[in-house]
């Protein structure tokens, strides 16, 4: 993620509503992908910038939107189902929500990827943030799990709630849980028949991540059910990558997006271990290999947990290149 400046020459931030220095309110304009002072761009018909109308209404988006015929912003007309706003920390717990799937559309455009809507095309993707029984007894769903079907990615808004995100990643025995972890991942279910779309691209994917074929309910109860007996494979990035090719993929599409967003932040701030999303792979894994180091280095001497708990194996590296080569084809 990288930073922006005001017209005034102050430094703006990705969730900036205002600056700093000048005052001015800003936001994101997704078509350029740069932010600007309310003076500047996406003007409406009265020569005013037009603000997403959850920025207006609710405050928890800072996007400018770059549809005339919407009131809605490109990341905000990804939504199919948000909270009840009604209660304030659900509100809470949705402006958390939106910013995540903010940094995760904006990678997804960095890369030059398409972002489609279901309400623009019935391929495209859309976000259900909706909550259960166990949060609400008075919601229709008994359990609802984070996931993807066809394009919908659910995430369950009790995540949000940082006690209970700790709490189930306690739980679950996860080194990294997060919201903008979760929308990752999911959106590499998504991009996996957007991107794996030939018989050659296909069995490159066998080869690495196995049969995708392979039931995938009975995989993920054979999963769950042997998970504490059974080990971490070293070859995978995660112990969840070991339940199904489809969860390997999306384990590695996601820390892809971590790697690149990460090193992009760095450089931002001019620091060594930068790079950009194009640099050669060979030369980002080393940038990243190393920027892991640092940053684990970091927190720990502020009493953290690492940064980034895992250890990437050959195989796993080659699986990223896979990624990095469908996103940049030679």
């Amino acid at each position: 993620m990288k930073n922006f400046l005001c017209s005034c020459g102050q430094t703006l931030f990705f969730e900036n509503i205002r600056c700093l220095n000048c005052d001015s309110q800003v936001g994101f304009d997704p078509a350029s992908l740069q932010m600007y002072p309310d003076s500047v761009s996406n003007e409406d018909d009265n020569g005013n910038r037009k603000f997403c109308k959850n920025s207006i209404d609710y405050n928890v988006c800072n996007w400018y939107v770059s549809d005339g015929e919407s009131v809605y912003c490109q990341s905000c007309r990804l939504n199919h189902t948000i909270p009840n706003l009604l209660r304030p920390e659900r509100r809470r717990w949705w402006k958390s929500l939106e910013s995540a799937k903010r940094r995760l559309i904006y990678s997804l455009l960095s890369l030059g990827l398409p972002v489609r809507g279901k309400k623009d095309d019935p391929s495209g993707m859309a976000f259900s943030f909706i909550e259960d029984k166990r949060t609400n007894p008075q919601v229709f769903e008994d359990h609802v799990n984070t996931g993807h079907n066809d394009g919908l990615i659910t995430v369950n808004i009790a995540e949000a709630d940082q006690v209970t995100l700790e709490k189930t990643r306690a739980f679950t025995g996860e080194l990294y849980r997060t919201l903008l972890g979760h929308l990752r991942h999911e959106s590499g279910h998504y991009y996996f028949k957007l991107l794996i779309n030939t018989d050659d691209k296909l069995a490159r994917f066998r080869s690495l991540f196995g049969d995708e074929t392979k039931d995938y309910d009975q995989a993920l109860q054979e999963y769950y059910a042997n998970k504490s007996a059974t080990s971490k494979d070293p070859a995978m990035i995660s112990h969840y990558a070991q339940s199904h090719p489809w969860e390997d993929w999306a384990e590695v599409w996601s820390h892809y997006l971590h790697m690149v967003d990460t090193l992009d932040t760095a450089a931002a701030f001019d620091q060594q271990l930068g790079a950009d999303h194009q640099d050669d792979i060979e030369e980002t894994f080393q940038k990243w290999s190393q920027l892991t180091i640092m940053l684990n280095s970091l927190n720990r001497s502020m009493g953290l947990e690492d940064a980034y708990p895992f250890v990437l194996s050959g195989q796993a590296f080659t699986k990223l290149r896979f990624v990095h080569g469908l996103i940049y084809p030679s």
